[in-house]
């Protein structure tokens, strides 16, 4: 191939490349973001308006219908959702996959901007937003200690301050803990004595609170600027306030309130193991390096151990570098153990020298590879260190064919420069017709729609640039490496010095190139004769037969496919005889090449029946033993966030005899929900989560989908809300493995329609975590 051969007249060019390839190949590996799942846009639109006291059948009929109606105009959208809750609409879009997602924006943005003089001046501003997977958290730690929870939160903001300033970081959000609050107590019948309103408290408050600008005062020779300060910063002097004169007497604040220096209510808890815990959850902008990140992250944690001399606990809940740090970790493993197998086994058949240069393509293909992915914009995550370890078997093959094609010239005499570019030419278009066959299988795969597409193309992409890497380095390094250092083995010769070492191996090679490589090499000519056969016959009664033996055995397929033949016996055992009534035919009216031809198909077709026969279901990702699950609340709305708690303290009483053996840590979270399409401000009261983390997988004594079974069945007689238990899973997002969606006017009946359908579902075994999303709404 003219590649090769101007690449070997140009050897001193190709080792600069080689050279780097080496260093960008590393600095594009060092420097290519971790993550754990592929960065993918998700075609959706989240419109979310707050109506707070408003009941849901208000919220759908006021504002949901009012935008939907605008929304109905936009041609690109997919599919239309909207959920009318207590004091809050939410409505999502689903654009067409591959659509634009900052156009889809716009255009909603605008409808919703059209519909908003339809809505209640009551109403909030509505909210347009994205919804991006990336953004949800990626670390979360927990805050405990020997000092009090006020202290614990005034500690936690600062330690939010520090990580927002971390390169990556998107948001940092804590739960539980105390906040301080100054309250005013006002009795009533004081307000109603001196006939003052309630609403001149809060103004005479709030017109004191503030620092007034004096203006500007000239000197001579210079000028100042004039302030009163008037903020306060004890909370008792707020007593001292006029609400207002009458009859030249001031009355005071304290006239008709008392002043409270306490804390707010309760809107969140956060405990770790049972023991009051603040908890802080971080989040990643999309392409950042997890683990840079999160390096940074427990650095700001240690100096914060060392600053409060131990007083405080820090324990990581979930840490997502982990899981990329071991995926890394084992692509490293996989990559060294399988060059050094690759040398092994061609050490034997070509000895040290040549097993090499084979070798040689493992870790340039994947250096290459890398730079390539980095250019692309690709982070490292589990798809793509999947897609690598994948194609880490197939790298070697080009290498070898042309390697040992050099050798062969090599040993026929031919100069080393000549050998190298005959045997590379020789083999070049086969082995590049062979990877294209294989990047083609690859290819249809680029074009898989929907976010699940945009998920997977990583796969193909990653194995397309990995193979092509290969290819390359076998039609140019490859040769030029040969050209200059291939040399004839050599295996009886003496050897010195440290080559002595080298003995027991020019042995094993010698023994293997003398008796057997000859032996596998004569029995294999000996089956392939036997099975491509000679026959005496002229080609005429050979080509009757074959078209026999295929129509008969067409017309058996046909039988055995709709259970047509032998109806009465199992669909196992009619497989099975047809298949052997079909052997005979072909035995008796084939030649030997059709035979195997044929054979080659039934062994196909009944791997195929045979699972078919078995059933074994399918599924999108396979189950894997999780590292962690949510135990998530859902009590009715209008429960307040203590009975939320009381629910989940039931539930840490069933988990917590299994810390310490079977689960790590748990942590609960009250007035916060793990659900990313619980949009809007503040706390939600009626939920909450349970964080458990199991040991390392080493380390469990129960996997951990068995444990996982037994906690959902411990809990689920525990009344007050609806219990969730949650696997953490790694794929595309995906929704529920069943969704039933029952639509119609009149919700109430929507209601009982969905009650009685789960009467019915719930008796189906294997059935868990049935719940809809039909709200009667406060009472």
């Amino acid at each position: 191939m003219k590649i090769t051969e101007i690449s070997i007249n140009n050897r001193t060019s190709v080792f600069v490349l080689m050279f780097i390839v080496i260093i960008a190949g590393i600095l594009s590996y060092v420097g290519l973001p971790r993550e754990s799942a592929p960065d993918i846009k998700i075609p959706l639109v989240v419109i979310s308006t707050p109506y707070f006291g408003v009941a849901p059948g208000d919220i759908e009929s006021l504002v949901t219908q009012k935008i939907e109606t605008e929304l109905n105009s936009i041609s690109e959208i997919k599919k239309i959702t909207s959920t009318s809750a207590e004091g809050f609409s939410s409505i999502i879009c689903e654009f067409e996959s591959g659509y634009d997602i900052d156009n889809a924006l716009q255009k909603v943005r605008d409808k919703v901007n059209k519909a908003k003089p339809k809505l209640p001046s009551e109403a909030e501003e509505s909210d347009v937003s994205e919804i991006n997977f990336s953004e949800f958290p990626i670390f979360t730690f927990a805050l405990t200690g020997k000092i009090d929870l006020t202290q614990l939160k005034d500690i936690s903001d600062d330690i939010k301050e520090d990580i927002e300033k971390i390169n990556g970081v998107l948001d940092c959000k804590i739960s539980g803990g105390l906040d301080r609050e100054v309250k005013v107590n006002v009795d009533v019948n004081k307000l109603e004595h001196y006939k003052i309103p309630f609403g001149d408290i809060i103004s005479a408050i709030q017109s004191e609170n503030q620092t007034i600008p004096g203006g500007v005062i000239d000197n001579v020779n210079s000028s100042f600027l004039i302030r009163v300060p008037g903020e306060y910063t004890e909370p008792f002097s707020i007593e001292d306030i006029v609400i207002k004169v009458e009859n030249d007497l001031p009355i005071y604040i304290r006239d008709v309130a008392q002043i409270e220096y306490s804390f707010k209510e309760r809107q969140t808890y956060s405990r770790l193991n049972e023991k009051e815990a603040i908890t802080i959850s971080v989040s990643k902008r999309i392409g950042s390096n997890i683990i840079d990140m999160v390096n940074e992250i427990n650095e700001v944690i240690e100096n914060y151990k060392q600053k409060y001399n131990n007083q405080i606990d820090f324990t990581v809940v979930v840490d997502f570098s982990q899981d990329i740090k071991r995926s890394v970790r084992n692509l490293e493993n996989n990559i060294f153990s399988g060059l050094v197998l690759v040398l092994l086994v061609l050490f034997a058949f070509l000895g040290l020298r040549t097993a090499s240069f084979v070798g040689f393509a493992i870790p340039m293909s994947m250096l290459l590879s890398f730079i390539i992915l980095s250019l692309l914009n690709i982070t490292l995550n589990f798809i793509v260190l999947f897609s690598l370890i994948l194609a880490l078997g197939m790298l070697v093959d080009n290498a070898i064919v042309i390697v040992e094609n050099i050798y062969k010239f090599l040993e026929d005499g031919y100069p080393l420069e000549e050998a190298a570019k005959l045997g590379a030419k020789e083999v070049a278009w086969p082995i590049t017709t062979s990877t294209l066959t294989t990047l083609v299988a690859f290819g249809p795969l680029l074009f898989w729609p929907g976010v699940v597409g945009d998920f997977m193309q990583y796969l193909p992409i990653t194995l397309i640039v990995t193979l092509s890497s290969s290819l390359f380095v076998a039609l140019v390094m490859n040769p030029v490496l040969t050209s200059k250092y291939m040399k004839l083995e050599i295996y009886n010769k003496p050897r010195k010095g440290l080559k002595l070492i080298l003995i027991p191996f020019d042995r094993i090679t010698a023994l293997n190139n003398e008796l057997i490589l000859p032996w596998i090499l004569t029995n294999y000519e000996r089956i392939l004769k036997n099975f491509v056969g000679k026959e005496r016959e002229s080609g005429k009664p050979i080509a009757k037969r074959n078209l026999i033996g295929l129509a008969l055995t067409f017309v058996l397929f046909l039988f055995s496919s709709e259970l047509i033949f032998l109806p009465f016996l199992p669909k196992f055992i009619t497989i099975i005889i047809t298949i052997l009534l079909t052997l005979c035919v072909v035995w008796v009216f084939s030649s030997n090449n059709l035979r195997v031809l044929s054979a080659t198909f039934l062994s196909l077709f009944l791997i195929i029946e045979i699972y078919s026969v078995f059933d074994l279901g399918t599924e999108f990702f396979p189950e894997t033993d999780p590292q962690r699950i949510y135990i998530n609340i859902e009590a009715p709305l209008g429960t307040n966030v203590e009975r939320t708690n009381v629910i989940a303290k039931k539930i840490e009483n069933v988990v917590k005899p299994l810390q310490g053996t079977d689960i790590s840590e748990y942590i609960a979270s009250v007035g916060t929900s793990t659900n990313q399409f619980d949009f809007g401000s503040g706390a939600i009261p009626n939920k909450g989560s349970i964080t458990v983390q199991f040991p390392n997988y080493v380390n469990r004594r129960i996997p951990s989908p068995i444990l996982t079974d037994s906690i959902r069945e411990s809990i689920k007689n525990i009344a007050g809300a609806t219990l969730e238990v949650k696997k953490e899973k790694m794929g595309p997002p995906v929704g529920s493995p069943i969704t039933i969606e029952i639509t119609g006017d009149n919700f109430e009946e929507l209601g009982k329609i969905s009650g009685n359908i789960q009467d019915v579902v719930k008796t189906i075994p294997g059935v868990v975590d049935l719940k809809d999303d039909y709200d009667l709404g406060k009472p």
